[in-house]
């Protein structure tokens, strides 16, 4: 194949190479999946072809060369790592090309895919199906956002997953999998985008009648990066899923009241969506539980529920449902996670003046409880590294762990600051966003007691300012 000759064997491709090298790929996997590079150049891939003995109209067709009016044909991929995208039986029908830093200006697209052709429609075609469905008898489909999160988790021994190729989840889409298995769980990042994904794909899953869960990842963390720095344990990590109703219901958040009722509008049309009358059942009883309302309230807004057209579900770049905001004070608390794995000369301070309800999160609540109950109960804690730590943690929460340390590295190497300084710095903004709150709530209460906590609390807040 000419671009992955290029990647693996000349000159041109070196640096191309030396970059998948320098992200975690092997060059075992860039063979694997027959990753190549196309050089920035505007007719190497046509004059190859020529020799090949294609017309200009057969590689037009094939979406490998354009040609605006009156203009001259030029390669549609230029400077770019090509990712072959083959159909289920395993023949390449489209490609999916990423630029490479040394090429970037900022006014290409990050991703160039190949334009719908005869042999390719991406809502029919999913990457890395056709050797998937290999294992997918016995396994569940993991879904991913990008062809990389594909590349890195086969690397480290997760065979079961798939993207979908530069479009939304659609109905096609799921029948693809249908055909191989009945059980999806979305491995999205876990930015807004990301969070678009997830829900897009939901909802296309829950039309068809799948069995739909999720893996938990914070923001600003992709499952390649997991795949890349935590190898070893990405196959265990990728299996510890969390039901999809208890991971929409910690997004949307359930705090007060109005949280509650924004939470039940957003919900109500996907369980609407629901075919297995059983499995909706389950779903309802486990929202109820999780939002402390009663079954039938949340059965009737179901039956009330307005069900947008399925097909396509979400594009990518939909605005999330009513009630799945962006939460910005996630990525203080997550960092702050992620702080007490990788720097325990830390630890001691930040357990001392941090308590459980300065989160506001409840997954991040969940995970510092635990991992401050590992601290009381053992006296070595504040020396373990961060892999005995997550060996030792309960695994509902180990993927979420790795992803928040492999964050706060990265967040940390771009600071000056030392590790103690951010660590107090974390610490403070958090102390002092719960006592804001706490004051806030107590401003309309005159009676002497809420005044002397008043008192007691601006004391607080005005020593740590």
């Amino acid at each position: 194949m000419f671009y992955h000759e290029i990647l693996m064997n000349q000159k041109a491709g070196q640096k191309a190479k030396q970059y998948l090298i320098d992200r975690g790929v092997s060059e075992d996997t860039m063979k694997l999946f027959f990753i190549g590079y196309a050089p920035h150049t505007w007719g190497l891939a046509q004059a190859w072809l020529m020799k090949k003995g294609f017309t200009l109209q057969e590689m037009i067709a094939a979406g490998l060369v354009g040609k605006r009016d009156g203009g001259k044909p030029f390669d549609r991929f230029r400077g770019r790592i090509m990712f072959p995208v083959d159909d289920l039986q395993g023949r390449t029908v489209a490609f999916g090309g990423r630029i490479v830093p040394w090429h970037e200006t900022g006014n290409e697209g990050k991703y160039v895919n190949s334009p719908e052709t005869a042999l390719y429609e991406k809502r029919r075609v999913m990457y890395n199906l056709s050797r998937a469905k290999k294992v997918l008898r016995k396994l569940p489909c993991i879904v991913v956002e990008g062809y990389m999160d594909v590349v890195m988790m086969v690397q480290a021994g997760v065979e079961n997953v798939v993207a979908t190729s530069g479009t939304a989840m659609t109905e096609d889409h799921v029948a693809l999998m249908k055909r191989f298995t009945h059980s999806m769980i979305s491995a999205f990042d876990g930015d807004a985008a990301g969070w678009k994904a997830t829900i897009a794909a939901t909802q296309a899953a829950l039309v068809s009648g799948m069995h739909v869960a999720t893996v938990t990842l914070p923001d600003g963390v992709d499952p390649a990066d997991i795949a890349k720095d935590h190898p070893q344990d990405v196959v265990s990590l990728f299996a510890a899923t969390r039901p999809l109703m208890e991971v929409l219901v910690e997004r949307l958040g359930v705090g007060t009241p109005q949280q509650r009722e924004q939470a039940l509008a957003a919900l109500a049309p996907l369980l609407r969506l629901v075919k297995n009358p059983i499995e909706q059942g389950a779903m309802i009883e486990q929202a109820a539980q999780l939002l402390k309302v009663s079954e039938m309230k949340i059965a009737d807004l179901v039956a009330q529920a307005d069900v947008a057209p399925a097909a396509p579900v979400v594009s990518p770049e939909a605005e999330l449902p009513a009630g799945l905001p962006e939460v910005p004070e996630l990525k203080l608390e997550q960092r702050l996670l992620g702080m007490l794995l990788y720097a325990p000369s830390t630890r001691s301070e930040l357990f001392e003046g941090i308590a459980p309800e300065y989160f506001l999160d409840p997954m991040c609540q969940e995970v510092y409880k635990e991992l401050q109950r590992s601290h009381r109960k053992d006296q070595h804690f504040h020396e373990r590294a961060s892999s005995e730590i997550l060996l030792a943690i309960d695994e509902r929460y180990r993927s979420f762990l790795i992803g928040v340390e492999a964050r706060a590295q990265e967040l940390n190497a771009t600071s000056n600051a030392s590790l103690e300084d951010e660590a107090r710095f974390l610490m403070r903004s958090l102390q002092k966003r719960f006592l804001r709150e706490r004051l806030t709530s107590l401003q309309e209460d005159v009676s002497p007691d809420a005044l002397a906590r008043f008192q007691g609390l601006a004391q607080e807040l005005a020593a740590i300012e």
